[in-house]
């Protein structure tokens, strides 16, 4: 899995885009859009989305009930009520999906997509089978995909400056922090609406095991006895603090 990380100088333009399209980005914005006419047209139809949504989003019944491919099909579906949901979730493909293909090549580029959009989908049935009340309805969309590439763009370019709305600058690094708290934040509230939050911290948890490579067992391990290694060094800093100051009390 892609784990390499770089920091390249620059930022990526005025408007946060990278330029051009690189292949594997394209196709995925292709394919998206195909399916999001299909749901316009099959949505003229009574119960034309009912159907749609009960075989290819991720409905927890019917994916126990044999329906093993919607952690994957849920990927390029979208809300057709409005232009808003996949106007932005491939607005993010564009943005950070490019330079990480440039980075990651085609084939790990997807790899790393499908690979974590799938994880993302798998938790949101964990989710709802710990949580019976977020079974009743559908999940559909690339978001948990896309907080994966944003993770992973956070890592790998930290010190990119991305302009939001073409007139705030923001470090890659930063912005990955925004989101994720906002994510938090949704998780934290009852205001989510019909964002699916598991999808969204899924995603970004998919990314982070796998862009750190903390999906192995090895390196998990690695990084359980660095954490607990800086928790001792900080635990013993606070003591020798404490005895540094009551000598100084004593040779007063």
């Amino acid at each position: 899995m892609p784990q390499r990380r770089y920091s390249p100088p620059g930022d990526f333009g005025r408007f946060g885009l990278v330029p051009g399209l690189t292949p594997a980005v394209k196709w995925l914005l292709i394919a998206n859009g195909v399916v999001y006419l299909l749901e316009l047209i099959v949505g003229r139809s009574a119960g034309g989305l009912d159907f749609l949504y009960s075989h290819l989003a991720i409905s927890y019944e019917r994916f126990f009930s044999g329906e093993l491919w919607q952690p994957l099909t849920y990927m390029f579906l979208h809300d057709p009520t409005g232009i808003s949901h996949i106007l932005w979730n491939m607005l993010l493909l564009w943005m950070f999906g490019t330079p990480l293909e440039r980075f990651w090549r085609s084939r790990g580029f997807l790899r790393f997509y499908f690979v974590t959009g799938v994880g993302a989908g798998l938790i949101i049935l964990l989710v709802g089978a710990l949580a019976p009340s977020q079974r009743a309805i559908p999940t559909l969309g690339a978001s948990g995909a896309l907080y994966a590439l944003l993770i992973a763009f956070g890592f790998n370019y930290p010190n990119a400056l991305i302009y939001l709305f073409g007139l705030f600058p923001i470090k890659g690094k930063h912005l990955v922090m925004l989101f994720v708290g906002l994510g938090l934040l949704q998780s934290l509230t009852l205001g989510a609406g019909n964002v699916s939050v598991a999808a969204h911290l899924g995603g970004m948890f998919m990314g982070f095991l796998l862009v750190t490579g903390t999906w192995r067992p090895r390196k998990a391990g690695y990084y359980l006895k660095l954490g607990w290694m800086k928790w001792r060094y900080r635990r013993l800093k606070r003591k020798l603090k404490v005895v540094n100051k009551d000598r100084n009390d004593w040779l007063h």
